[in-house]
């Protein structure tokens, strides 16, 4: 009896796997394209960049190099307080902003899944900083286009002189500060919102049709259905939030390696490969401590 049980289970376990072998090909065929650009453009740059940080430049016409070893990264740690200081610049900056960014873009899509006149205009103009920031012509207004005299100008149209002259020079540049942080929020949260959107969407209604007959409120349901279901967005999202942060062009740290690669008097590429390196491997373990925080709350789908 039981074995001809487990021979009626065999077709559905079968088609199970079917199913399951499909959709791994399907994700395969996804990240193919990323896979095939990264092997050609990035690997041979990424090996150089590791090779140029282990090692001192003799000769620059014919790149040349001699082994250096630890040199640079010992220089980063102990001998340059300006990097340190950069660290705990991009670490302070991470943590003012990507718990907030996480937390509006939750709010904004619970808003934005309900259904009412006009949500598909709202939609847009949220996603509508994440597509004109994506642009050459913002990346040459943020770094080249805008001189000081038109952010002075800008900042001028938030807090005018006479409000300025009012509030007081302290005052007005933790106003000044708040503003640029709010701001820096509602630029970066375009891609969580449609995240967060996307797992929301993903919600089976029938849960919510359960609890609505067992009387059960909007608040209770968001923290005991919708919270729990979309962990694994949660989780997408504060990594991708935590890696933007770091590699956004505005990023102390990339500042600083990027004035010491090219804008100082003596190009330093060994050093500025070596401080590159310890950001990268810092970045890593910081996603794998998020990955270890969360996992134990994520929502996962076992397999019957």
């Amino acid at each position: 009896m039981a074995e001809k049980t487990i021979n009626s289970a065999n077709p559905a376990r079968k088609k199970f796997w079917n199913l399951k072998r499909k959709e791994n090909m399907n994700g395969y065929l996804f990240v193919l394209p990323w896979i095939l650009g990264a092997a050609l453009f990035f690997v041979f740059p990424i090996y150089r960049s590791l090779e140029m940080s282990f090692s001192n430049i003799t000769n620059y016409t014919d790149y040349a190099v001699e082994w250096a070893g630890l040199e640079h990264y010992a220089h980063a740690l102990t001998g340059d307080a300006g990097y340190i200081e950069r660290y705990f610049q991009s670490v302070t900056s991470l943590i003012e902003t990507v718990p907030f960014i996480n937390v509006f873009s939750l709010i904004i899509a619970v808003m934005l899944n309900r259904k009412f006149k006009g949500r598909a205009v709202f939609r847009a103009i949220f996603f509508l900083p994440v597509v004109l920031g994506s642009g050459f012509a913002m990346y040459s207004l943020m770094n080249q286009g805008v001189n000081a005299e038109a952010m002075e100008a800008a900042k001028e149209v938030l807090i005018p002189r006479e409000v300025a002259i009012y509030l007081g020079a302290e005052l007005t540049e933790a106003v000044s500060t708040f503003l640029d942080l709010i701001s820096n929020i509602l630029w970066k949260s375009g891609v969580p919102i449609v995240i967060y959107l996307a797992g929301l969407q993903g919600v089976p209604s029938t849960l919510y049709e359960a609890a609505r007959v067992d009387a059960a409120s909007e608040w209770e349901m968001f923290w005991l259905i919708t919270l729990p279901m979309i962990t694994p967005m949660m989780l997408l999202n504060f990594v991708f939030t935590v890696i933007d942060s770091f590699s956004d062009s505005r990023n102390w740290m990339l500042r600083y390696i990027n004035i010491t690669s090219f804008d100082s008097e003596i190009p330093q590429y060994e050093y500025s490969a070596a401080m590159a390196w310890l950001f990268f491997v810092f970045i890593i373990i910081l996603v794998a401590i998020i990955f270890l925080v969360m996992r134990p709350f994520v929502n996962k789908v076992k397999d019957n």
